[in-house]
């Protein structure tokens, strides 16, 4: 039987060198149609729950704005900005935006870092990441509150990462 070339997840996709045709690979064709269903600039990438890592998807986000629409587009790291630097950084967001960059913001959930509401809410979309079988249905409602409703794009449902464990539940093999 032949293997099916195609990646089991996007985020592993990036990372395997061997996949020549990546970005012909359909699911992220339809992530892409998913946000870009409404006109943005910058787009906040928010986690909905505690330890839910943004920085990745941020990144295959502006590099399928860069392939499915030909601009300049970056990425943002904003997961642990302090509330002294808020102020610099939306002026910095609005130039970049101004200058023609169409900007990802990787956000931490309003939960660990409370200048993630003030942040999306200065983007022209928002995409919140929910955490399969860890995001509460209570943490997803109030982080759209403290966003606003309107602001959501969508969401994204993404599995958690664990660490290698051996045969034995939390146990590592020796």
């Amino acid at each position: 039987m032949k293997p099916d070339p195609a990646p089991s997840a996007p985020l592993v996709a990036l990372r395997t060198p061997e996949l020549t045709n990546v970005w012909d690979d359909v699911r992220l064709q339809k992530l892409w149609l998913g946000i870009d269903r409404r006109e943005w600039r910058s787009l906040a990438v928010l986690g909905a729950s505690r330890l839910v890592e943004t920085i990745q998807l941020a990144e295959l986000l502006a590099q399928l704005a860069w392939r499915y629409r030909g601009r300049p587009s970056a990425v943002c790291d904003l997961r642990d900005l302090s509330m002294r630097l808020i102020d610099y950084q939306v002026q910095e967001l609005r130039a970049q935006v101004e200058a023609g960059t169409r900007l990802v913001v990787a956000l931490r959930s309003v939960f660990e870092n409370p200048t993630s509401a003030r942040l999306a809410k200065q983007t022209d979309a928002v995409l919140l990441c929910i955490a399969l079988g860890e995001t509460k249905v209570r943490e997803a409602e109030e982080t759209i509150a403290a966003v606003g409703r309107d602001r959501i794009i969508g969401s994204i449902v993404l599995r958690h990462q664990r660490p290698n464990v051996g045969p034995r539940e939390g146990r590592r093999s020796p």
